[in-house]
């Protein structure tokens, strides 16, 4: 008997505590961070639970985090249906989320891709000694919000939300009071940071911002925890190299994906 439900609270907090948060950190963002504006949509199989959905409705698209234990245990069309009548959405809106190699083999072999996969490395911070000591950048002021989020956003920053500026640090260099670069953070807390958006104009690039900018941001991260985070397209090489000489190593590789519910 296949049946979907919303997860109760105990069973949130069982899987926040079992889950490997290394190669499933976009799940385990919704189980942490993400948590009061997510929901998690379940499916049991006789009584055992066997996949999860999160769900976050406050991105410009909808939102998803994919867990199970093991694929062959699950019946995607049927939790994609539930999950498309329980949010409402159209069969034909495309949704996005991070997938692991083997749950990305589930997703193709039901034909649920619109566009092809995207390699993603999710990298760790193990290493400070060959970070910048820098302060170029200053921290971004609520009287620039505005500035900063359309500045990140003409970047191409789609997984930029204006609450991360409420919520992390963000810092920026200006040049005759424009931003020329900027970075920040999706999630600063004690469970685990995560840098992001960190953007140089396409006009200042080659100048070290970028670097300057995730030495500082690193630093800052430090500060809280050892579990440091960035992400990157695994096509970006100039990016990784840049990551891998400030101390990052790959923790995971996974696959972005555009898919539908239907």
């Amino acid at each position: 008997m296949v049946s979907h439900e919303l997860l109760a609270e105990e069973t949130i907090n069982q899987l926040t505590k079992q889950i490997d948060k290394e190669q499933n950190l976009l799940f385990y963002s919704y189980l942490t961070q993400r948590r009061d504006s997510a929901f998690f949509i379940g499916q049991y199989v006789e009584g055992h639970l066997t996949a999860v959905l999160g769900y976050l409705s406050d991105f410009p698209f909808p939102a998803f985090s994919f867990y199970c234990g093991n694929v062959n245990e699950v019946y995607l069309p049927e939790l994609m249906t539930f999950t498309r009548e329980f949010t409402g959405l159209d069969h034909k809106i495309i949704c996005g989320t991070i997938l692991g190699a083997k749950e990305l083999e589930l997703f193709e072999a039901h034909n649920l891709l619109k566009n092809p996969p995207q390699t993603f490395l999710s990298m760790k911070h193990v290493d400070e000694s060959n970070l910048l000591d820098s302060s170029m950048s200053k921290r971004v002021i609520e009287e620039d919000f505005q500035n900063v989020t359309r500045f990140l956003h003409e970047g191409g920053m789609k997984f930029f939300m204006s609450e991360e500026l409420i919520r992390c640090p963000f810092y920026g260099v200006k040049e005759e009071n424009q931003f020329i670069a900027a970075g920040g953070f999706h999630f600063y807390d004690r469970s685990f940071v995560e840098l992001g958006n960190i953007y140089t104009h396409p006009d200042y690039r080659g100048r070290g911002l970028g670097k300057m900018l995730t030495s500082e941001l690193t630093h800052l991260g430090i500060e809280l925890t050892s579990d440091i985070y960035l992400g990157v397209l695994g096509e970006n090489l100039p990016a990784i190299r840049l990551y891998k000489d400030l101390g990052y190593e790959t923790a995971a590789q996974v696959s972005i994906i555009d898919f539908s519910l239907a």
